[in-house]
């Protein structure tokens, strides 16, 4: 058989090895998740085929290359051996990418994308807790083992590269050169994913899946590479400057009552709290007795949502009024230095003394330098925390539990000057979940591992409540409850694309002046402008959420796979940058399966139509500010 037909064949059976592999962590990412997904059927596995042709071409490009080169070196032993370690590299890259999500997928519901690495270099978390990881989620290293070990197996049962060293001819040369040539253009069509006009995206999933469906499509490799740039915002133009002003602007002057003129505001920012964990918000299945009690006693609302998925997602939303709408999270990406209207500045302005609190390392997820540039005179983390207490109040992991660093932030409240603003991030009831061991088998045990570490960061709140009622500060106090993010879930009903994000945000005024139930829409982003009119009054600020007590318009927007969503009145919608591609009846289809978009009525196209135009508004203001710098008024 001719030199050149061997190494085609060589070549297309590695390639075939690699759609194999590719495909069978797509069956176990399956398995691991199938109750995450609804009406998969086979073709689904067939239509993921297309974005593994993207990730494979982009990892075994030098493997292609250097198979293909048209030179008769490449019939000695040792450059043999170069090729089987350039294939080994890149099958074990995407084997354990993929593996990745096998673990991490419950807690974001997406396939990880590019700001995993910034997350990584971003403090010293993931080197400390990568041993638990381990350990949590051995299975997922089983599966990568196992699969790894297929891979080898086949290639070495089925490529072994034979071929005799001889000297090319004129014709050799000119054949292996054609191959190579054409093979490259293939090569560069499998990277663009087809003939289509724009490489394929993450975004075109839709056209396989519905969108609970999509990460099944997907693969991890594919997400990361098409995310790698992904904080560099692009220029929108969906209307011209005076069309879009009339749209939507997050110019805004807020006008309120500021019946809290003067008193100090105190942000609980709860780690890991989904709305479904919270009885009272819950039909009374929960673990939080506590917050239950409070909530009896507080402002409520009833439906409110996170704009993000992560911690350092949060903070954006709850403290500057701005969502998580582009790939990589605000804190870690290009545009992080850009200037801000954030609560804590503009409560700074107005005599305020501003500080933050977090158990956790310093640096962690880039709140201390995110905190700064919001307007917060002083960070306070694990280095700050006592000296004599950190060993024995240290969680091993994470840092200091909760109920000892909430009672610590009690008495550091006693020493600020009022009127002060302050912020204190708990961190027990993130994984791995760890509570002290006095407190084990105190709480709820419940049927996710998260439901044990809720039960003892509701009693750690009671007790820093018990605590601060014997301060003088505390009826002088409001206090905001917000969860940074929800998390895992046993309900389909907080599985669904909207309600995943569902999350307890309350505001507690001691005095009792501030009661009641709020049953509109309400989001992360809308803290700010809300607090700002119940503190400061009227005033002008820039910012993508609303005053509660002013805008009747109410919406909830989230980013998720590279599409864009929208909640409002009784409909939710998806879309993708360039249309809307799924819309729903939210109160006749609670666990939205039923898809509308292809049967609109005339009013439902009307509104259809008008809130794209919204999102299609917020969108462009949200990204040309964000290139610009101007999300601040000064």
């Amino acid at each position: 058989m001719n030199n050149y037909i061997v190494y085609l064949k060589n070549l297309i059976k590695k390639l075939a090895i690699a759609f194999l592999l590719f495909t069978l962590c797509r069956f176990v990412f399956y398995f691991v998740y199938a109750n995450n997904f609804s009406d998969v059927s086979f073709n689904l596995f067939i239509y993921g085929l297309r974005f593994d042709m993207v990730a494979i071409s982009f990892l075994f490009t030098p493997l292609i290359f250097l198979q293909l080169l048209p030179f008769s070196f490449r019939s000695l032993k040792r450059y043999h051996k170069i090729l089987n370690i350039f294939f080994y590299i890149a099958i074990v890259i995407g084997i354990t990418l993929n593996m990745v999500d096998v673990g991490y997928f419950e807690y974001t519901l997406k396939r990880t994308t590019a700001d995993l690495f910034g997350m990584i270099s971003t403090g010293d978390d993931f080197f400390t807790l990568l041993p638990h990881y381990i350990i949590d989620f051995w299975y997922a290293y089983v599966f990568c083992a196992a699969l790894i070990y297929i891979a080898v197996f086949l290639h070495k049962r089925f490529c072994k590269l034979v071929v005799t060293f001889k000297p090319y001819l004129k014709k050799d040369y000119f054949i292996h050169s054609a191959i190579f040539i054409c093979f490259i253009g293939f090569l560069i069509l499998g990277m663009r994913g087809g003939l289509q006009y724009k490489p394929l995206s993450i975004i075109n999933a839709g056209q396989y899946a519905e969108t609970q469906n999509i990460p099944l499509v997907l693969n991890t490799p594919f997400s990361i590479m098409k995310t790698l740039s992904a904080d560099k915002v692009e220029a929108i133009e969906y209307f011209n400057e005076n069309e879009l002003v009339t749209i939507y602007t997050p110019e805004q002057e807020i006008k309120g009552s500021a019946q809290f003129k003067g008193k100090n505001v105190v942000l609980i920012i709860l780690e890991s709290f989904a709305k479904e964990y919270i009885g009272s918000l819950n039909n009374n299945k929960g673990y939080t007795p506590f917050l239950d009690s409070l909530i009896n006693e507080s402002y409520v609302y009833e439906n409110a949502y996170a704009n993000g998925q992560r911690s350092m997602e949060s903070l954006p939303s709850i403290l500057a009024g701005l969502p998580q709408l582009m790939g990589s999270s605000y804190i870690i990406s290009n545009y992080a230095s850009n200037e801000l209207d954030g609560l804590p500045k503009i409560l700074k302005q107005n005599g305020y003394n501003t500080s933050f609190y977090h158990g956790g390392a310093n640096g962690t997820m880039g709140f201390n330098g995110f905190t700064k540039i919001i307007g917060i005179d002083s960070y306070y983390g694990l280095d700050e925390y006592p000296k004599n207490l950190k060993e024995k109040d240290y969680d091993g992991l994470w840092g200091i539990f909760d109920e000892p660093y909430l009672k610590y932030f009690s008495n550091e409240l006693n020493n600020k000057k009022e009127p002060f603003f302050s912020t204190v991030f708990t961190l027990s009831s993130h994984h791995p979940y760890t509570i002290p061991k006095n407190h084990l088998y105190q709480f709820p045990k419940g049927n996710l591992d998260i439901h044990e570490s809720i039960g003892y960061a509701d009693y750690a709140l009671k007790q820093f409540f018990e605590k601060s009622k014997k301060m003088q500060w505390f009826n002088n106090t409001i206090f905001v409850f917000t969860a940074d993010h929800s998390s895992l879930s046993e309900s389909a009903y907080y599985k669904n694309k909207l309600n995943r994000f569902a999350i307890p945000i309350l505001i507690y005024d001691p005095t009792g002046n501030l009661k009641g139930k709020n049953k509109e829409y309400f989001q992360q982003i809308d803290i700010t402008p809300t607090l700002l009119s119940l503190t400061i009054g009227d005033n002008s600020i820039i910012a993508f959420g609303n005053n509660s007590f002013q805008e009747k318009d109410k919406v909830v927007i989230n980013y998720i796979s590279n599409t864009y969503q929208m909640a409002f009145n009784e409909y939710f919608l998806i879309f993708d940058g360039e249309k809307t591609t799924n819309f729903y009846n939210t109160e006749k289809d609670s666990l939205l399966k039923d898809d509308l978009i292809d049967n609109l009525s005339q009013s439902e196209s009307i509104i259809k139509n008008k809130y794209e135009t919204r999102l299609k508004a917020i969108i462009q203001q949200y990204n040309n500010r964000i290139i610009n710098n101007q999300l601040s008024k000064n």
